[in-house]
């Protein structure tokens, strides 16, 4: 039996929860989520080559198998699982939006794998169950044990436009991802995850809007919900009536007093998106 990771998982992490919204919003290609056993299976590219790392939880901790070096940081950033909730706790409170809503507590919403994977997903149509995605990462990716890795950039554009619409990628769609896979190639350490979460969010945002077909108002999402940057607040401008309705503020209201979450402007977005959900 292989030896597992054992880290601590915090109260404000509810795990069937964690596992529904990664399975509906930042889940990739390649990725398989089991909402019976609790589980989560990614592929990850280690030092020692590809391996599939299956997450789980077990009682107040998380399960890590196999327990590979370097897999309970990838863990703990993907989950967020280094929030100093009292700090959280008192900047949504700094704000004046933190008790909003009665009996509800603060959430933050799992990251991806990776943020290159994301974004090939993303520029690829959005859906990782798509056929024409499956057989792009089937066909350029590398295999790791049942699951399969993302193309890298280096792949695709060896590959080209011509035999990435092979595989059924829309023609349009597959000159966006020669462009995505020209810009990691170029710079790869300007898109790293660490990388991104260590600047402004300001400056993170802007760095991925960069990428192509991105945009400003996508690449807030993606800072956020992708990369996992804690400083973002997601664009609802959209939401503004569902703001009104249930909290008694719009969207004006809710930007102007967010600048005093900071900086967990993530946090109290993710919060407020579940409330809405309801």
């Amino acid at each position: 039996m292989d030896q597992q990771l054992l880290i601590d998982r915090p109260g404000w992490l509810g795990w069937a929860w964690a596992l529904r919204v990664l399975n509906q919003e930042v889940r990739v290609p390649g990725e398989a989520v089991d909402a019976g056993a609790g589980a989560i299976t990614t592929p990850y590219l280690l030092a020692d080559g590809p391996q599939t790392v299956t997450v789980t939880a077990a009682g107040r901790q998380l399960a890590v198998t196999p327990a590979a070096s370097g897999l309970d940081e990838l863990v703990i950033r993907r989950f967020h699982l280094d929030l100093d909730e009292a700090a959280v706790s008192a900047a949504l409170d700094s704000s004046g939006l933190g008790g909003l809503a009665e009996n509800a507590s603060w959430v933050r919403r799992p990251a991806a794998a990776a943020l290159w994977s994301y974004c090939l997903m993303f520029l690829c149509g959005g859906d990782p169950d798509a056929p024409p995605v499956l057989r792009l990462w089937s066909g350029l990716g590398r295999s790791a044990g049942q699951l399969q890795l993302p193309p890298d950039a280096a792949d695709l554009l060896t590959a080209g436009d011509e035999r990435i619409t092979g595989y059924g990628i829309a023609p349009h769609r597959a000159a966006n991802v020669i462009a995505l896979a020209r810009a990691f190639a170029a710079t790869p350490d300007r898109y790293d995850e660490d990388t991104l979460r260590a600047l402004p969010a300001d400056q993170a945002i802007a760095r991925i809007a960069e990428l192509p077909h991105i945009g400003s108002t996508r690449a807030r999402l993606i800072a956020s919900a992708a990369a996992g940057h804690d400083d973002v607040l997601p664009d609802l401008a959209r939401q503004d009536e569902q703001l009104r309705g249930k909290l008694g503020l719009g969207w004006a209201d809710v930007k102007g007093a967010a600048g005093r979450a900071a900086p967990y402007r993530s946090v109290l977005g993710d919060t407020l998106l579940e409330l809405l959900s309801d």
